[in-house]
């Protein structure tokens, strides 16, 4: 018997109701109550029968492969491509520089850079006269909710507003010509429609524990953004009323578990989840009230090297004034087969006809929109299990990065420049014959 094993058996059976309860999420009052809520929120349908010949789509997808080098640099290679039937549209970006970041932080900034790069590709689409679906891997609500703030990067510290500058005219460029956004994740780690059941199901029991809707929203926003603070304010209501089910719900909030849980656990057939209008968290909404009120107390405090040049901050308050206007998203969880996993798809608000801004939302909201032509396309493109989306299954497979492409086409040239070998010792580069 290896060693450890005995150990380990013995350990996951005296946990082994625990652990079945919380990956079934099928016992608790907690549990009961959240089917109750999915069933009415739930909407059971096939997907349509379409083709991908009936769409004209242009799949925008990234890649990226970096090293920490022998010198404590950081050097990286990013890449974009859009594709469609007739157009091919690609950005890349390389460059070495040193930062103050966490390892964890440097390598978000190069995630943010591939998103960067996805929207100016799909901005060279539209300005050269693309004018069908525009579709991305990966969330769209996701890359309106980053807070701008100077990165660690040396030569690079304002590249979030960069980021922004790009996907404000992206939006703003495909709104003026009608081209819908649509971004499909799969297996998203989000909990906006977790957040939204248990809201509704506190809304509806409010009566019971006597709060007003203004006190029971802050104590269920607390849950979110400040744990600290949401049990202090927790306990002293509990020292007047009798709260009942709501601790339990606030100790699900903690817990954060992703909607594709709740899905896999509830669903007992293909469908989606009722379409939400997603706005500003109680944190993205105080930068917005900041902006609103002295964008350019906003833009030196967030940027404190940059704004030591004058020049840059008139740049940097023409960006920032314009991110509070930013588009809600309408979001759902489709899932397209009982034996798969769901997508999360993300739309701009615009697109339906709904004009609300990020900065006026807060809660989830549900909202009644059409979504035949975008159930049609997302059915177009579905190829089973293996293969969620044909346009940027495509899409991916021509821009991906491997990483012995890296190390042996991408490095020695960068190591050319340098004059000496770039990786530290015991990095393991891939050799082929």
């Amino acid at each position: 018997m290896p060693d450890f094993l005995e150990s380990y058996v013995k350990e996951l059976n005296a946990k082994s109701e625990r652990i079945k309860n919380d990956y079934s999420l099928k016992s608790s009052k907690v549990a009961i109550e959240l089917e109750r809520a999915f069933e009415r929120f739930w909407i059971h349908t096939d997907l349509p029968n379409s083709s991908p010949s009936e769409f004209s789509v242009l799949a925008v997808d990234s890649s990226s492969q970096h090293i920490v080098t022998s010198n404590g640099g950081i050097f990286y290679v990013v890449r974009a491509l859009a594709l469609s039937k007739n157009r091919r549209y690609r950005e890349l970006v390389t460059d070495f520089d040193f930062t103050s970041d966490s390892t964890h932080d440097a390598a978000h900034v190069i995630h943010r850079k591939m998103e960067w790069l996805e929207h100016k590709v799909a901005l060279q689409a539209v300005k050269d006269g693309f004018d069908g679906f525009l579709l991305f891997d990966g969330s769209i609500y996701g890359r309106l909710a980053h807070i701008p703030i100077e990165t660690g990067y040396v030569n690079d510290r304002a590249f979030m507003l960069k980021y922004f500058e790009t996907v404000i005219e992206l939006l703003e460029t495909c709104k003026k010509e009608s081209i819908p956004i649509i971004g499909i994740s799969k297996e998203s780690r989000t909990a906006f429609f977790r957040e939204f059941l248990i809201k509704t199901i506190a809304s509806e029991m409010k009566d019971k524990t006597g709060l007003s809707a203004e006190k029971l929203e802050k104590l269920l926003s607390l849950a979110i953004d400040n744990r600290r603070m949401a049990v202090k304010e927790l306990e002293k209501i509990e020292k007047e009323k009798d709260v009942g089910i709501l601790r339990d719900l606030i100790e699900e909030l903690f817990a954060r578990r992703p909607d594709f849980q709740l899905i896999l656990s509830y669903a007992e057939t293909a469908g989606y989840t009722t379409p939400l209008v997603l706005g500003a968290s109680i944190r993205w909404r105080r930068s917005y009230e900041r902006i609103v009120r002295d964008p350019e107390g906003f833009v030196k405090s967030n940027f404190p090297v940059s704004s030591r040049d004058k020049n840059f901050v008139d740049w940097a308050l023409g960006i920032v004034e314009n991110i509070p206007d930013l588009s809600a998203i309408v979001s759902f969880h489709l899932l397209p087969a009982i034996n798969d996993t769901p997508m999360r798809i993300d739309i701009p608000a615009w697109v339906f006809g709904i004009e609300e801004k990020l900065s006026e939302v807060g809660w989830p909201e549900a909202v009644n929109v059409d979504l035949n032509e975008i159930l049609r396309l997302i059915s177009a493109g579905y190829c089973g299990l293996e293969n969620y989306n044909v346009w940027l299954k495509a899409v991916d497979d021509e821009v991906k990065l491997r990483r012995d492409v890296f190390e042996n086409l991408y490095l020695p040239k960068f190591e050319e420049i340098v004059g000496r070998f770039a990786t530290p010792r015991g990095y393991r580069r891939v050799r082929f014959p």
